[in-house]
């Protein structure tokens, strides 16, 4: 039976989301290579040592899987730099106008 990574995500509060995100692109490894390296990859998650279950994993993956991997995590650092952008010119816009703000009442004080 196929996993409906959808029909999970739509269930899982914001912690699992963060959870099945990290399993997804490792589940057809893990479905090959059995119990020796699930316990690996769960002991690893639990550390929340993401370069160890790296390291651990991509010797198991076929080709295909280190490339969906790779873009994910392209995609995930793009998201993220773009979200912290987006936080500085958040910052930048409040910054300019209280500063413009207090010129005005400077101005009419």
């Amino acid at each position: 039976m196929a996993v409906n990574w959808d029909d999970l995500l739509g269930v899982a509060d914001e912690y699992g989301t963060a959870i099945l995100d990290v399993i997804k692109p490792f589940a057809p490894a893990l479905a090959r290579e059995g119990p020796d390296l699930y316990e690996g990859f769960i002991a690893h998650l639990f550390q929340q040592d993401f370069e160890a279950i790296d390291r651990l994993m991509y010797p198991k993956m076929t080709d295909d899987e280190r490339s969906k991997l790779e873009a994910e995590v392209l995609a995930g650092a793009v998201a993220a730099a773009r979200a912290k952008y987006r936080r500085i010119q958040l910052a930048k816009d409040v910054m300019f106008k209280v500063l413009l703000r207090v010129l005005i009442m400077a101005s009419v004080g």
